[in-house]
């Protein structure tokens, strides 16, 4: 997601959910050691904590915590293409060229070989009469014979994939000529390649970690956990700005430009909420803490944003939404 992000500028947010189990071994030797599941020593060895925490930051910041830089490239879906030349060779150490026998042939082709290193023509391709070797399965080509070159250029018309070319001529004037002759017709080679992005680059992200925990539905509201629920909003709504945080008191209200939403907690206070939103223009989401869904519906209609939710009372049932407007 962050590597899209930086490719075409995009405002992309995931949500990663993980437990934070550890490993059977580990598990064994931390009960042997006295600790258990909660323990802050058991804890820290979690998957989430140990694994995806870390890792998550460090390819964000491009570095570990120790200081030391991320190696390695990322390969992104972007691609540049660039101009290549190709590849002449002169084989000016065969004396005759047209009167070379077949093993000789075979000989100067077990020669040619790339920079890996690896043989770029099979000896397989040679025959008794071959005055050059051109392959659609290979990207080497050889000239044995220059007095066959028409012929030659005949046979490499289109032939793109050619980056490699052999010719065997004592002669520079020769070899410099019937190179022209191949660059003319064929041109130079267009290679794409993809974009890479080093990891020491990291990104112009950020990160929030959460705990989730369970609660009992039974003796939870909205007013007793509205610190606990307010990240929730703040995702929903974007996750704009930095997360915000709230003492334990509960709010009346809650107006938060620089994060995009508001929170009407006290319905009571409504016209107050009104006036204050009106003299916002970075509001983009509204939430009113309601269980009359009539009362959402007044609330809404007079406030110009563009999506308000309805949040009941009880904390278990916030997410199932039971009103929305989009406008």
């Amino acid at each position: 997601m962050n590597l899209l992000n930086a490719e075409d500028g995009g405002n992309r947010r995931c949500i990663l959910v993980t437990n934070n189990e550890v490993s059977d071994d580990e598990a064994k030797t931390l009960k042997k050691n006295g600790y258990q599941p909660g323990d802050i020593e058991w804890e820290k060895h979690g998957i989430c904590r140990a694994v995806t925490w870390p890792r998550t930051k460090y390819s964000i910041l491009g570095r570990r915590d120790d200081g030391s830089t991320l190696t390695g490239e990322y390969f992104t879906t972007q691609t540049v293409s660039n101009e290549v030349e190709r590849s002449f060779y002169q084989l000016g150490f065969v004396d005759n060229p047209s009167e070379l026998t077949v093993t000789a042939k075979k000989q100067i082709v077990s020669l040619l070989r790339n920079k890996e290193g690896k043989a770029q023509l099979p000896q397989s391709l040679v025959s008794k009469d071959s005055k050059f070797i051109v392959s659609d399965k290979h990207t080497a080509s050889i000239l044995f014979d220059v007095d066959a070159v028409d012929e030659w250029l005949a046979a490499l018309e289109e032939q793109d994939y050619i980056t490699d070319f052999y010719i065997a001529s004592k002669s520079v004037a020769i070899f410099k000529s019937i190179k022209t002759r191949i660059s003319e017709l064929l041109g130079p080679i267009i290679l794409t390649s993809q974009v890479k992005r080093p990891m020491s680059e990291g990104f112009p992200a950020n990160v929030e970690y959460f705990k989730l925990g369970f609660l009992d539905k039974n003796s939870v509201s909205l007013g007793r956990q509205f610190r606990e629920i307010l990240p929730l909003l703040w995702l929903k709504s974007g996750a704009i700005g930095q997360r915000p945080e709230i003492s334990d008191e509960e709010p009346e209200m809650l107006i938060l430009p620089q994060n995009g939403f508001a929170v009407l907690v006290d319905e009571t206070k409504y016209a107050e909420f009104a006036e204050k939103l009106s003299e916002e223009d970075n509001i983009g989401v509204a939430y009113f803490v309601t269980n009359s869904e009539e009362a959402f519906r007044e609330m809404t209609a007079g406030l110009k944003v563009n999506n308000t939710y309805q949040l009941y009372r009880d904390y278990i049932d916030n997410f199932v939404l039971g009103s929305r407007r989009d406008s």
